[in-house]
């Protein structure tokens, strides 16, 4: 789980509002039973943003699914 804090402010510092937002890193079968119980089916999955495959190597998971 990795969090991220951003803040918008004005040019004088004054802070307009502050977002806070939790990422949680799923490798594929936990992705695709996730999707699965939501009623998805997986079109595609890719390893980066060129569209090539998903490697032990791969930073990316990229994954095109559509709904039943």
């Amino acid at each position: 789980m990795v969090t991220f804090t951003g803040t918008t402010a004005t040019a004088d510092g004054t802070v307009l509002r502050v977002d806070r937002m939790r990422l949680r890193f799923l490798d594929e079968a936990v992705l695709d039973a996730f999707l699965a119980d939501a009623g998805f089916l997986i079109e595609a999955r890719y390893g980066d943003w060129g569209g090539g495959p998903v490697t032990g190597t791969s930073r990316e998971i990229i994954t095109i699914a559509r709904r039943r």
